[in-house]
């Protein structure tokens, strides 16, 4: 046996490992990002609930209104609601109902994440049962909009003279907007069932409990029974928090990419050698 170098085989090995090595960075940076995250949670979620009128009167940085419990009263339009697909709640999995609303005695507009719908009662008919009430009272999570992530699918584009886009993957304000009649705060909330909860921080930092493939099954024939929800006639949607991964899984990637750069190596050696 004998090495001959190979450019092709080199330079296609040397290709995957730079991206591997990076994709396992990236991941390493994510966990830093989430921890950096829970201690920005637990801070701001230690501040006392504040009306949000007199919160956005003061002109703040939308940046730096995450995570903030609010109170407020207005309208729902329902006419202009929409979903984001793919959410679980207790290992069943549906949708979020978004719903702008308007904040009393002004004309200001926020989307309301009004919470969560399993499947099979997700389709515009079936959810007009739920739209109610029109007024209301309520605790709101302050949400940052939710750009489009590396390697992430797309959602539709939306806008005047296109067709309703009526789910979407995530809150990108500016892209929603795009089809609504009225301009919207720069960020939405998230409705609160106990604004004082003291696991509030443990709600919002843990994994999905939906299964892989009902996750990915968006539009399937799924029934609420199937899913051992309870009857049409439930008060959805449950109040329910968008989750985001615990900072300890991004480092069993770090290593996955890790590994599979060194296997590359190995496998690229092993290519070059000849009989």
């Amino acid at each position: 046996m004998a090495f001959r170098f190979s450019p092709k085989v080199s330079g296609t090995c040397a290709l995957l490992i730079v991206f591997m090595l990076g994709m396992s960075a990236w991941q390493w940076d994510r966990h830093l990002q989430k921890i950096s995250l829970i201690e920005t949670l637990n801070q701001t979620l230690r501040l006392e609930p504040v009306g949000l009128t007199s919160l956005i009167a003061q002109n703040p940085d939308p940046k730096t209104l995450t995570w903030r419990r609010v109170k407020l009263s207005g309208a729902f339009d329902f006419k202009h609601e929409f979903l984001l697909r793919n959410r679980s709640f207790e290992k069943r999995a549906g949708v979020h109902v978004i719903t702008p609303l308007q904040i009393d005695g002004t004309d200001t507009w926020v989307l309301v994440d009004r919470g969560f719908i399993p499947f099979g009662r997700e389709g515009q008919q079936n959810r007009a049962r739920y739209q109610r009430p029109e007024r209301t009272e309520m605790y709101g999570l302050i949400k940052d909009t939710m750009p489009q992530r590396f390697m992430a699918p797309n959602d539709p584009e939306p806008g005047q003279g296109k067709p309703w886009v009526d789910q979407f993957l995530r809150v990108d304000i500016e892209k929603v907007s795009k089809q609504l009649p009225y301009p919207v705060l720069p960020f939405y909330l998230e409705t609160m069932k106990d604004p004082n909860d003291p696991l509030l921080a443990s709600q919002i930092v843990k994994g999905s409990e939906a299964g892989r493939h009902d996750v990915l099954n968006v539009t399937g024939p799924s029934t609420v029974e199937n899913f051992g929800m309870e009857s049409p006639d439930a008060e959805y949607p449950f109040p329910a928090y968008d989750t985001t991964p615990p900072p300890d899984i991004h480092i069993g990637y770090v290593y996955e990419w890790a590994f599979m750069a060194l296997l590359t190596l190995l496998i690229g050696l092993v290519l070059q050698f000849r009989r």
